[in-house]
């Protein structure tokens, strides 16, 4: 902007006021002394004083309106403006704290197409399993049906995505440390760094180039579904752009797609479906199709529930694929599908137990999952986690287990009331840590926000 055409200074004369007025076809002028700008003059203001008066070489002061209409560029939002052209206000001065002019907007001149980025965010909320875990896997339910009870919790992985305006693509996961770029789609290839984000970049194939940045709220292999939930994120920023957008099962069933076939690790179902749709959930595996069912629990017992619940970090993470091949394997013999039916029918009686309330049931059968499941395989605890889980009932727990796959990551705790400060003192005690939570009802969300280049 030509800042010269809207300023006058408080000495110049009259003529070379209306000079400038004449040049930038606003019909003001606005005035300054000593680099502030302390008044306007309109050509009307102008032509009543020289109908008076008739000298042009007097100084532009004689005219000045010293209660003129500003706005401080912090205020200076299409809002404001609007505001104040809609009561007839041709020319509205942008101003800095020290009254020293920026700019000046008109109806003409409100710009509409400023140049912003356009960024897209999403974060997806990780599970716990209460029971029916192992019988989502495929070669389970294919033969036999397969449910888990879970809900979703306040932790959340992060991705932001911003498009670029060449090929390149930038990768950055915040959990890892780890930087990738690529000068476009055709360099996405598996080598060992963030192989779990390429799985699912690969699969969605943009045209664009980008930067990805990743972070969650929990440490990776910690049992609470940390992959399918960043997949389901990264999902979601790129969902933000697409004209078809994907549903709630599509996005589930991409990031299925992308950890266990695109990239081949092993796993269930589960994560991915909880994840997206969030909260309390009973789901439903079969051989044609998969349903994931909401359940409508009062908030007196959902309040309950959740202030009787104690997350305990082991301080170990797991590798969930090797525990999943293993019990895949076993999943095939007698033994172990007569406890995946002992498991789903836990599920079921939990169900029963959560939705009636009848919570302290609802702890002894969370013991009951956790004695079953040690059976699927001989990976999912050691002697170091099972020296936890008896210290926790020697404390007040009525039951408890551990949450994903197994082999480490965090054990979920039922306690009464009455017992919770003593679990959860004595855990701290023994140099373990306690991870604060809130149930989440939402699942994925993603949002678009904008910045000013």
């Amino acid at each position: 902007m030509e800042k010269d055409k809207y300023l006058i200074n408080i000495n110049d004369t009259i003529e070379c006021a209306l000079i400038k007025i004449d040049n930038n076809h606003l019909g003001v002028i606005f005035i300054e002394d000593k680099n502030k700008v302390v008044g306007c003059a309109t050509d009307g203001d102008i032509r009543r004083f020289l109908l008076e008066n008739k000298n042009f070489e007097l100084p532009i002061v004689k005219c000045i309106n010293r209660n003129f209409v500003f706005l401080f560029q912090d205020n200076g939002t299409k809002e404001n403006i609007l505001k104040l052209l809609d009561t007839r206000i041709k020319a509205i001065p942008i101003l800095d704290n020290n009254h020293k002019f920026i700019s000046v907007t008109s109806q003409k001149n409100i710009n509409w197409n400023e140049k912003e980025k356009i960024i897209s965010k999403a974060k997806s909320p990780v599970r716990i399993s209460f029971a029916g875990g192992g019988t989502d896997l495929t070669t389970y339910f294919t033969e036999e049906d397969g449910v888990v009870l879970n809900t979703t919790i306040n932790k959340f992985a992060h991705a932001v995505l911003e498009k670029r305006d060449d090929n390149i693509i930038k990768i950055f996961s915040n959990d890892l440390n780890i930087k990738v770029e690529c000068t476009d789609i055709t360099e996405v290839n598996f080598n060992g760094k963030l192989d779990l984000i390429k799985s699912v970049i690969k699969l969605l194939n943009p045209d664009f180039g980008f930067e990805l940045y990743t972070y969650s709220d929990v440490p990776p292999g910690s049992g609470l579904g940390g992959s399918a939930v960043l997949l389901s994120a990264i999902i979601g920023t790129f969902n933000n752009f697409r004209e078809n957008k994907f549903n709630d099962y599509e996005i589930a069933e991409l990031a299925f797609h992308a950890e266990r076939v695109e990239l081949g690790l092993s796993g269930g179902w589960q994560d991915q479906y909880a994840t997206v749709f969030g909260g309390f959930s009973f789901m439903e595996f079969k051989n044609h199709e998969n349903i994931v069912n909401p359940l409508r629990i009062s908030d007196d017992i959902l309040n309950e529930l959740e202030d009787s619940l104690v997350l305990c970090y082991t301080g170990l993470n797991h590798n969930s694929g090797d525990i999943h091949d293993n019990q895949k394997d076993n999943m095939k013999k007698s033994e172990q599908k007569e406890f995946a039916q002992i498991s789903k029918n836990i599920a079921y009686e939990m169900k029963s137990k959560l939705l009636k309330g009848q919570l302290d049931n609802f702890g002894e059968l969370l013991h009951k999952a956790w004695e079953t499941k040690k059976h699927f395989s001989d990976k999912i605890t050691t002697p170091f986690l099972d020296d936890i889980y008896e210290f926790a009932l020697e404390n007040g727990a009525l039951g408890g287990k551990l949450l994903g796959a197994g082999g480490g990551g965090y054990f979920l705790f039922y306690v009464p009331t009455f017992y919770k400060i003593k679990l959860m003192n004595a855990i701290r005690e023994r140099g373990l840590s306690i991870e604060s939570f809130t149930f989440d009802n939402i699942g994925l969300r993603s949002w678009i926000t904008k910045e000013k280049i």
